[in-house]
């Protein structure tokens, strides 16, 4: 009876032993930390498994365990493209997991007050899989679809704001995405808003566009927008200096950078101080709380506005001489500072 105790015994011991050199390398494979640094790869859309292995394998510390937990979950068959974190101690079954299951850790997109569609693009094309030319010739598509003549014209449909998206969204995702939160906007109160201004949904853009180069003060949007209906109103130039820099830009380059207005005798559609009404186009991309400003702008007599010295506010008036000798403050006080 001992003996067979003991056979039994040293047969157990047997099996445990083959168990855990069975089960060890099992778990070393599988579960062991294998990521060595944290860290994000992009993985381009049609990538084979050469082209991710070579993407990961700075971050791990043991290759071959994780071509083996890659292969034994078919993942070269099923490679999904997209941005992934690697985390810092991960083991090779979690994150070949992730992988598989297409988990993106998303793009924070700001997009910005852009003052022209191809720096859109161009910023796209610096976050995104596709490049910019890709993103400005589909922009370019949908300007012709719609019947615009300019591609500026899609300014109406983007919003600055920080976007989450994937990596490998495509142009038509994207366009389609933001052609959605723009539909939604306008819904039939703002459209009934901006008829009853008398206005079209692209020049309540281009008006909320110069409001968005003119303003500091939040609170002080409604009194812009006022003003600026009034002048338009009464067929005044807008003499707005944003539209000026602006044409000076659109003529010269959207690079330079020209703080203070010059030459007001520029020929060009945008120059609101040779040309009355509204410029073409948005002059850049306005903040939705600008365009709301514009549909519900207070009801005032200003016709004038000057910039009040290191304040960011403006004074308003309906008188012109009053205007004057805010203008000739304000102009003092730049030149006293040495401000061009």
């Amino acid at each position: 009876m001992r003996k067979i105790i003991i056979v039994i015994i040293i047969l157990f011991l047997l099996f445990s032993l083959g168990l855990i050199l069975l089960v060890v390398p099992y778990y070393k494979k599988n579960y062991s930390s294998n990521i060595i640094q944290e860290a994000h790869i992009c993985i381009p859309t049609q990538a084979d498994y050469y082209q991710v292995k070579k993407l990961i394998a700075p971050y791990l510390k043991d290759s071959q365990s994780f071509d083996k937990v890659a292969y034994s979950e078919k993942y070269p068959e099923k490679i999904k493209a997209g941005r992934y974190k690697l985390n810092l101690g991960e083991n090779n079954r979690d994150l070949i997991r992730r992988l598989l299951l297409g988990k993106q850790d998303e793009v924070h997109l700001r997009i910005k007050s852009y003052d022209d569609i191809y720096e859109l693009a161009s910023d796209l094309g610096k976050n995104l899989e596709d490049d910019s030319l890709k993103f400005i010739n589909y922009f370019k598509k949908q300007a012709s679809l719609k019947g615009y003549k300019d591609v500026e014209e899609l300014k109406i449909y983007f919003t600055p704001e920080t976007y989450y998206m994937d990596w490998n969204t495509s142009p038509e995702k994207l366009f389609s995405r933001f052609e959605r939160i723009h539909n939604r906007f306008w819904n039939e109160k703002r459209r009934a808003e901006a008829d009853q201004l008398g206005l079209s949904v692209l020049e309540v853009y281009t008006l909320a566009s110069i409001i968005q180069r003119e303003y500091v003060i939040k609170d002080e949007l409604p009194i812009i927008a006022g003003l600026y209906l009034n002048r338009l109103k009464k067929d005044m130039k807008l003499q707005s200096d944003p539209t000026v820099q602006y044409a000076e830009r659109k003529i010269y380059g959207f690079k330079i950078q020209v703080k203070r207005v010059k030459n007001v005798s520029i020929d060009s559609p945008y120059n609101t101080y040779k040309n009355k009404g509204l410029p073409p186009l948005p002059i850049c991309i306005p903040n939705d709380f600008v365009v709301d400003a514009v549909l519900n702008p207070a009801k005032t007599d200003y016709l004038y506005m000057c910039a009040i010295k290191n304040t960011g506010r403006h004074a308003f008036t309906s008188n012109p001489v009053e205007h004057m000798k805010n203008a000739r403050a304000y102009i003092d006080w730049l030149n006293s500072h040495k401000i061009k």
